[in-house]
């Protein structure tokens, strides 16, 4: 946003912020997908506290990928879990890097144009107006994650729990396999 917002003073140019910007972040999600697809014991043994998550992530990529992998963007917080629980669910590469890319591709387009419309709009009343909205904005967005955070992690716990033992579950009987 904070890009797309400077970009209306020409001092950026808002084609390579948002080039920029999706080759970051989907190299950033797969990188979290080859973590996890390699190197999943490894997180389950390091981090006994993350592998419920990892393995609530996995799940929910298994389940919801269709949908889950275009937006989980939007949601703060579903970065790291989505992306290395991808790796380490049973999608394929390919169809993780498709879907992915294609959310990378919204989320930069929805919060780069924020931006700039927040610049446009600084530009057409006052600039401190613009630097307002955006400062609104970021509160907001503050207050939701405090306000619904918690509620959403204790919510979220015994799915994650559950499908770590599920995980669990699945690995031994390959192992017997």
């Amino acid at each position: 946003m904070v890009a797309g917002f400077v970009a209306v003073s020409n001092v950026l140019r808002v084609e390579l912020v948002v080039a920029l910007v999706v080759f970051g972040t989907v190299t950033g999600a797969q990188a979290r997908f080859w973590v996890g697809r390699v190197g999943a014991p490894w997180l389950y043994r390091s981090w006994p506290r993350v592998a419920p998550w990892v393995a609530l992530g996995a799940a929910g990529v298994e389940r919801y990928g269709t949908a889950l992998l275009p937006l989980y963007r939007f949601s703060k917080g579903t970065f790291n879990l989505t992306g290395l629980g991808g790796g380490v669910s049973r999608m394929s590469w390919s169809r993780f890097a498709v879907l992915d890319t294609a959310g990378a591709c919204l989320w930069v387009g929805v919060s780069v144009g924020i931006g700039y419309a927040i610049g446009l709009l600084g530009g057409a009343l006052e600039p401190e107006w613009g630097a307002y909205v955006g400062l609104g904005l970021l509160v907001a967005g503050l207050l939701v994650v405090f306000f619904f955070g918690r509620r959403l992690r204790q919510q979220l716990q015994p799915l994650a729990e559950e499908a770590l033992k599920a995980r669990s579950a699945d690995r031994m009987r390959q192992s017997t396999t």
